[in-house]
């Protein structure tokens, strides 16, 4: 926490105010004299962005792993079911998709690539 309040030049009188606790408890949180809650941790990582386990020393990776739906979930387990040929080739596909979405998105006349 310590860290990234003073990389994002934070004032820790302005977090005790936002997260409802005493400066003087904050100070303490920051100087290690005291354990910071959960609570006070759940806050900090809305704030910051930084996920609990980070926060807590369980990673080393500062940033919440990336939700993915039940389809996505599906998805996934079918392409781990591949050869590698195979996934090179949806690779491909799927850049060759994006490309034809980014045209679409910039061509003025909204007329469909061709392909």
């Amino acid at each position: 926490m310590k860290e990234w309040i003073t990389d994002h030049d934070i004032r820790q009188k302005v977090l005790a105010k936002e997260f409802h606790i005493t400066e003087a408890v904050m100070s303490h949180y920051m100087t290690g004299h005291s354990e910071v809650t959960v609570d006070v941790l759940v806050k900090f990582a809305k704030r910051s962005g930084l996920s609990m386990d980070y926060l807590v020393g369980l990673t080393d990776e500062p940033t919440p792993p990336v939700r993915i739906s039940l389809h996505e979930q599906e998805l996934l387990e079918g392409i781990r079911t591949l050869s590698g040929q195979q996934r090179e080739l949806l690779v491909h596909i799927v850049h060759f998709m994006n490309r034809q979405n980014q045209k679409e998105k910039h061509d003025p006349s909204g007329a469909a690539p061709s392909v």
